[in-house]
């Protein structure tokens, strides 16, 4: 996501990241992180994961009924893409960089091809960093 926030950054295209709850809490690659016991353990988690990620999108928290996130569809890594009227011009069930990419290069060109950015963003490269 920061790859894109930072491609499409002067584009009038904003980014926002909603941190819901820990996808694996005390598995093996995260022992260490646990299922959360309140909301400010919530935000410790998500402000570790802005250190970690080195984000700089804005990272918004749901609360612990996560209302938001069963709101948008309950899955662990939806995207959506929002045009400038409000509509939902892109949904899906797990990040795609790539098809993200592809959109914003469309919708971003103000219905001029020759405005669009080439797709540069590749899920192969971009891996779990998305």
């Amino acid at each position: 996501m920061e790859q894109l926030a930072t491609k499409y950054g002067g584009r009038d295209v904003q980014f926002v990241c909603l941190y819901v709850r820990e996808p694996h809490p005390g598995e093996r690659a995260f022992r260490e992180y646990q299922k959360h016991t309140s909301h400010d353990h919530k935000v410790r988690y998500a402000q570790e994961l802005v250190r970690l990620k080195a984000m700089n999108v804005p990272v918004i928290v749901d609360g612990m009924d996560e209302a938001v996130h069963r709101a948008l569809g309950n899955l662990p890594n939806l995207a959506y893409v929002v045009d400038k009227q409000g509509r939902v011009a892109y949904k899906a069930t797990w990040t795609n960089a790539e098809h993200i990419d592809e959109l914003l290069s469309e919708l971003t060109s103000e219905g001029d091809p020759g405005r669009r950015l080439p797709v540069t963003i590749r899920d192969a490269a971009v891996g779990m960093a998305i």
